[in-house]
């Protein structure tokens, strides 16, 4: 009987770490409303260090798992990916980096950090749109300032 119970509390552990690495977007995949991109890390090492925007995506590629970018183009999916954004920020307990609003639109950087797997999410809404990019991977709050241009 221990053997079970042990062989169950293993299992239910496991199956929780595949889920916690799981891809937020594939919720939305497929579905009305959405448009979901996901960028490997082969791509992201293509990417030029430097960007006709100024923005050094390059400089952190190796450091980076996978991006992913889900736009909602009807307000009834805004408001699904706001909600799905908000409770998962939330649960994981992200720190808010930077919040601006900015005539109607608003976008917000948070950040999880400290653990295997580091996560910035960007969640931007605009009118009756919301877009989230969503970066996994090893980077710090310090590599992700030198992707904007700092120091």
């Amino acid at each position: 009987m221990k053997r079970t119970i042990f062989i169950l509390i293993l299992m239910l552990a496991v199956g929780m770490t595949a889920s916690a690495k799981e891809s937020f977007a594939k919720q939305f995949k497929g579905k009305e409303g959405f448009a979901c991109v996901t960028i490997g890390k082969a791509a992201m090492k293509m990417m030029p260090v430097q960007s006709k925007s100024n923005l050094k995506i390059g400089s952190i590629a190796d450091k980076v798992d996978h991006l992913e970018i889900v736009s909602a183009s009807t307000p009834q999916a805004a408001q699904k990916l706001t909600k799905a954004c908000n409770n998962w920020i939330e649960r994981d307990n992200f720190e808010s980096v930077l919040d601006v609003d900015e005539g109607g639109q608003q976008a917000s950087i948070y950040a999880k950090t400290g653990s295997d797997q580091n996560v910035f999410l960007l969640l931007e809404h605009e009118k009756e749109t919301t877009s989230v990019i969503i970066i996994y991977g090893t980077m710090t709050l310090d590599d992700m300032n030198g992707v904007m241009g700092g120091q």
